[in-house]
């Protein structure tokens, strides 16, 4: 199989993520990358001339949820088991630089 994504771009994700890993995980996600990009490439190749496209497997109208705003009483405990918050809210730390 060709290699699509370097090592390197690989151990690059996973730095923009803040994420740390072995050097064979990093090298097992490399050939898991490079195999779904290896399917999506033979995939690229069928014809699919008067296939018409499908956003879901179901033709009928897609099940919808309620729009309604609830009550969730586990709020205060979540709260509690954050490491840091602002008011209601949770605060994270900044992971993007400009």
């Amino acid at each position: 199989m060709e290699r699509k994504v370097s090592l390197a771009e690989i151990k690059t994700i996973a730095k923009l993520s803040k994420l740390s890993f072995s050097e064979q995980e990093l090298a097992n996600f490399s050939e898991d990358v490079n195999s779904v990009i290896s399917h999506f490439e033979k995939l690229n190749r069928l014809d699919l001339q008067g296939v018409s496209p499908t956003s879901h497997i179901s033709w009928g109208q897609p099940p919808l949820n309620p729009d309604e705003a609830v009550v969730w009483e586990n709020r205060d405990w979540v709260l509690e088991q954050a490491p840091e918050v602002c008011g209601r809210l949770i605060v994270v730390p900044k992971i993007v630089e400009k």
